[in-house]
């Protein structure tokens, strides 16, 4: 009886180590379901969620659906993007328990053939961007193919008012970009997948809707040439369009306010209205043109002047530490112009040509404003300079020109002729002239030391002569905000802003504005995630597409001849190692 109990205890003993293993095994997967354990070996920390991240989706406290628009059949870069996403969304996902749903929609299973043009009309109106992708085909050919690469996020708020149930905006994942090749744009879109969604999020999960102002009543742009715009913020902010008419609290309540592309004189009331929602900490969007040239002129007589707009803000702007200059910036980094090169009297023949009045600004990437942004666009821009001495305002360059640039002072003849003629590199010989400029901190109030009682205000107010900590962007070019407008009896059309008719070519001017307001009302900081870079590592195509088949092969046969020749290596060690038994002695 003892031996037997001896010869049963180590089978027993195996048993009790076998299911405590399982035990543990099961208490530790519980624990790992309420844990995030995960190892980001990545020099970049591309599957690391940030900080700002993670404090967004702890303030999701209601459902949120999130409906992708990127599925079925597509290149494998766009796959890469899909996947970005997906990861993204389940990172997220993991500090909003139970309120993140989402899903990826393929248009052509969800929708009729002969639908699918509603269905892109509706998309679009609702914030969807079409892009078009280049495929590239193994024997080098390429093809071109449209995609809605974005998402419609809608979020469940509480309360009962219509307004404040339901909220949706609208994510753009990629977008064309005019000076990067296919691989740069998925790259630039992977990137900044994190942060589109969190900033998105962090909008829809406002109890409080902020407002943004459009002043009018001095010539400024309208709510058709502002209407791409004004549709991009609209998933973020409230737009109104404001008459300050000297009441000096007509902005009150306002996030931030645009000046955009003022062509008449402001008077010194409104001047002191502006001033003082700057003083009490309001935030202002300046895009100013300092020079005022006539383009339909041109393209008419092909002769026109660039003058001085007189919209009477310069004092103003001045105070505050900026001073655009009156100049005109040419660059020989600049968009195409369509000319007429036939003789007079015959048909018309239009060829593309340079452009230098239409410089092609580059954006830094050092500041998450312009981080990952491709090419801007702009019209017949001015530098600008950071003045006065002191550290009460910290100045930032948000846009320059190339290391090709120069400046022509005003008044100056442009001719349509300078398009035809070869440029000669010496007279551009300027390098990256500023044209737009971010100004945060302190600022002193530009009707300091002046009298205010000649002003007609509707009442009496406290004028206060510093600000709170507050932030500006001036952009010297109101054309950087503006998108192409196209009237007809029919209606109107209104073409994205940045995109290039004649070039086909969407530049980054959507994206600039949008982050410039985005960073003006930025209190949670998301917008610093864009600070982040993903390295590129690509590989050397003029030599990947000529070995392509070797490549192949190799990938395909060299994991499972390793998976092979480690399973024999195993069965032969065991055989090795257990295969002979002893013999039995003549005690056993």
């Amino acid at each position: 009886m003892e031996k037997k109990m001896t010869a049963i205890a180590p089978h027993l003993r195996a048993l009790i180590r076998f299911t405590a293993l399982g035990a543990a095994l099961l208490l530790l997967n519980y624990a790992v379901r309420w844990t995030v354990l995960r190892i980001d070996l990545t020099g970049d920390r591309r599957y690391t969620l940030t900080d700002a991240s993670r404090q967004v989706m702890r303030r999701v406290t209601n459902p949120l659906r999130i409906e992708v628009y990127l599925d079925g059949e597509m290149p494998v870069e766009i796959k890469k993007l899909r996947a970005t996403i997906k990861e993204t969304i389940d990172e997220l996902k993991v500090y909003a328990p139970g309120q993140v749903s989402y899903v990826f929609i393929n248009l052509s299973d969800e929708v009729a053939p002969q639908a699918l043009d509603d269905a892109y009309i509706e998309l679009y109106e609702r914030g969807l961007a079409p892009v078009v992708i280049e495929e590239r085909a193994p024997d080098g050919s390429r093809s071109e193919r449209t995609l809605f690469p974005g998402a419609l996020l809608s979020y469940s708020l509480p309360g009962n008012e219509p307004e404040t149930a339901q909220r949706e905006i609208a994510v753009n994942f990629l977008q064309s970009n005019a000076d990067a090749d296919s691989d740069r744009s998925l790259l630039l879109a992977q990137q900044n997948v994190e942060t589109a969604l969190t900033a998105a999020i962090a909008s829809l999960i406002r109890t409080q809707t902020p407002r943004i102002a459009f002043v009018e009543g001095h010539g400024e742009l309208d709510e058709y040439e502002t209407g791409d715009i004004c549709k991009e913020l609209a998933g973020f902010a409230r737009l109104d369009r404001v008459l300050i008419n000297g009441d000096v609290d007509a902005l009150e309540g306002y996030a931030a306010v645009v000046v955009a592309r003022p062509t008449q004189p402001w008077d010194e009331a409104d001047k002191l209205a502006l001033d003082q929602y700057i003083m009490h900490g309001g935030r202002v969007a300046w895009f100013i043109d300092a020079v005022e040239v006539h383009h339909d002129s041109l393209a008419n007589g092909q002769n026109t002047f660039a003058l001085a707009c007189n919209h009477r803000l310069n004092d103003q702007l001045f105070k505050y530490g900026v001073r655009i200059n009156p100049n005109v910036v040419s660059d020989l980094q600049c968009a195409l112009l369509p000319v007429n090169i036939a003789p007079a009297g015959q048909t018309a023949d239009f060829r593309p040509a340079p452009w230098s009045y239409y410089p092609l600004l580059t954006p830094p990437s050092s500041h998450p404003i312009t981080s990952g942004l491709t090419l801007i666009q702009s019209k017949y821009p001015s530098t600008i300079d950071a003045v006065g001495h002191g550290t009460a305002v910290a100045k930032t360059v948000l846009l320059a020109s190339s290391a090709h640039s120069r400046t022509h002072s005003i008044p100056a003849l442009i001719s349509l002729a300078e398009s035809m003629q070869r440029p000669d590199p010496s007279h551009y010989q300027q390098s990256f002239l500023p044209v737009a400029l971010l100004l945060e901190g302190a600022f002193a109030s530009a009707f300091l030391n002046r009298p205010l009682q000649q002003y007609n205000h509707q009442r009496p107010f406290a004028f206060k002569t510093h600000s709170d900590t507050t932030r500006m962007i001036v952009v010297a070019d109101g054309d950087m905000i503006r998108n192409d407008v196209v009237r007809r009896p029919d209606g109107v059309r209104i073409f994205p802003l940045g995109f290039d008719n004649y070039m086909k070519t969407q530049f980054g001017n959507r994206a600039f504005v949008k982050n410039s307001l985005w960073f003006l009302l930025d209190d949670d900081n998301v917008l610093q995630l864009r600070r982040r870079e993903w390295t590129l590592r690509l590989l050397d195509k003029t030599r990947v597409y000529p070995q392509r088949d070797f490549w192949v092969a190799l990938n395909s046969v060299l994991p499972i001849a390793l998976t092979l020749l480690a399973g024999l290596s195993f069965t032969g060690i065991r055989r090795r190692r257990y295969g002979r038994r002893r013999r039995p002695t003549a005690n056993g």
